[in-house]
């Protein structure tokens, strides 16, 4: 989006940029959402303690299959837990040691995406995300797989076959699918009505 270039004759990131709001500014990355501004290191390395050993805590009995977590933008402990059938669910997460298990929003689901969702064995919500500012804006993203026969939002560019010359009416059905039935989307949505809640 911005005018940056990578340095030509240097191999270091910061002989080129002093800190992360320079990078940032170079690339046209808004500074709230690419990085804090502060003058950093590019080339710091910070060595981490090795782990003496792994500790596990099941925090849910298992009565969903959860395919995606992802933490609150808030900085809080709740999570956004989404279903392979397309629907996300807010949760708070128990405190470290305590053996207490998730525990939902009353008000139930966040969203249910089931009638875009296209889900069966290897279909289905493949992932999401929340925008940074997300309190105050409530963009969020999700990905996922839908059937163009039986939702008309299901849309797409369908890869070209050289083998058939380009030409979809030439390919025959896969198990029963039509060439190109099946898209993988990306699609944005905003949440209204949003309180610190």
């Amino acid at each position: 989006q911005g005018g940056g270039r990578l340095p030509s004759s240097s191999s270091k990131l910061t002989d080129a940029w002093q800190s992360e709001s320079d990078f940032c500014t170079s690339f046209g990355g808004d500074r709230s959402v690419c990085l804090s501004g502060s003058t950093v290191s590019f080339n710091a390395s910070h060595p981490s303690a090795s782990p003496k050993g792994v500790c596990l805590e099941r925090i849910d009995n298992g009565s969903y299959a959860y395919l995606n977590m992802v933490p609150h933008p808030d900085g809080s402990n709740r999570v956004f837990l989404g279903t392979q059938a397309g629907k996300i669910l807010l949760a708070t997460v128990p405190e470290q040691g305590s053996g207490g298990t998730l525990q939902f929003d009353e008000a139930g689901q966040f969203v249910d995406l089931t009638d875009q969702v296209h889900f069966d064995s290897t279909f289905g919500l493949m992932g999401m995300a929340f925008h940074p500012d997300f309190a105050t804006n409530g963009r969020f993203f999700a990905s996922y797989n839908c059937d163009r026969t039986k939702s008309p939002s299901c849309s797409g560019r369908c890869s070209c076959n050289s083998d058939v010359g380009c030409d979809p009416s030439k390919l025959g059905t896969d198990n029963g699918a039509q060439p190109c039935q099946y898209q993988v989307v990306v699609s944005e949505y905003s949440a209204k009505g949003l309180s610190s809640n």
